[in-house]
């Protein structure tokens, strides 16, 4: 967690005069957060199995989620499926 909150220009005034003028303080990277990048990466699944229709696959991996992502995912998947040829199913809520 980094100390000084970049974004409020007052934190940022005093990060400068301790650590001298910086932008953005050096990024952690994935070391730190790695369920993000497996969250990243399990969406880019979904995604392919339901621009395919392949709607099994998808109930059942919605399905596994925690129940806080569930309504946020569905709805980036139906945002994806606007270019696919297929519709989103009713049964998948």
């Amino acid at each position: 967690m980094h100390k000084y909150n970049f974004e409020n220009a007052t934190e940022k005034r005093e990060a400068d005069k301790i650590m001298g003028h910086i932008l953005m303080p050096h990024p952690d990277g994935q070391v730190k957060h790695p369920e993000h990048l497996q969250q990243h990466e399990m969406l880019q699944v979904l995604q392919r199995e339901a621009i395919s229709a392949n709607w099994e696959v998808v109930k059942k991996t919605i399905s596994e989620l925690p129940e806080h992502q569930k309504k946020d995912t569905i709805e980036m998947l139906k945002r994806s499926m606007d270019v696919s040829r297929h519709t989103w199913p009713d049964d998948i809520v």
